[in-house]
């Protein structure tokens, strides 16, 4: 579950059984930097210059600056790597998971300010959709270990019913951590019981997340 997964039988099979594969660098260098600089700039409209959007979510710290902890929207945010998110290589490997067709339905930055970063609860994305039709692509743009609050999971418990309390299935565990290379794509099938903690360190820990599904799928509102 921590190491790459590079043959693409294997990250299936991976995928179908844990429901979360690290499968390495997919995008190149100079894109993965571009993608880099475009979460820095829009990360520094709120933290440098105030700006204020439904789109930006943040929590408040008593006598400190609010920490953001996510952009939604991305593809709606003004930025000129907005059409990077829609590379023909992310959707291949999306496809590879969940079949084709795939569409995207939601693009976000997920990020761990340095020293104020909060973790994340554990939680479940999506239920009410079957086990390897919707999955997310977390695009890492920080290398990210235990130290940073990097993300976690519970393999197979994707395939667990929907009523299942989150909480148990994560004290039962196994809870394992996916360290990641800046680069790395880390693919997850939405139903997977997952968090991360926070980040203690003086290193971002930034992640651009895509879900991915088939376009027949209608989501509980």
């Amino acid at each position: 579950m921590t190491s790459v997964v590079t043959d693409t039988t294997a990250r299936i099979e991976r995928f179908h059984k844990d429901g979360i594969v690290r499968v390495g660098p997919v995008l190149g260098e100079d894109v993965v930097r571009r993608l880099k600089a475009g979460a820095a700039a829009l990360i520094a409209r709120f933290t440098d210059h105030g700006h204020v959007s439904d789109d930006y979510w943040s929590y408040p710290v008593e006598g400190e600056p609010p920490v953001l902890y996510r952009i939604h929207n991305l593809e709606k945010q003004d930025w000129p790597e907005s059409e990077l998110l829609h590379s023909p290589e992310l959707v291949k490997l999306a496809a590879e998971f969940v079949g084709e067709p795939v569409v995207s339905t939601v693009f976000a930055l997920v990020l761990k300010e340095p020293r104020r970063a909060a973790g994340v609860p554990w939680h479940r994305d999506r239920l009410q959709v079957a086990p390897h039709t919707v999955c997310n692509l977390s695009i890492c743009l920080d290398t990210a270990g235990p130290e940073n609050g990097c993300l976690e999971g519970v393999p197979g418990s994707h395939l667990l019913p929907d009523e299942v309390d989150v909480k148990a299935v994560r004290d039962a565990g196994p809870r394992v951590p996916v360290p990641s290379q800046e680069g790395d794509v880390i693919v997850h099938d939405v139903r997977l019981v997952h968090g991360s903690g926070p980040n203690p360190s003086d290193q971002w820990r930034r992640t651009i997340v895509i879900e991915f599904a088939h376009p027949a799928i209608s989501f509980a509102s």
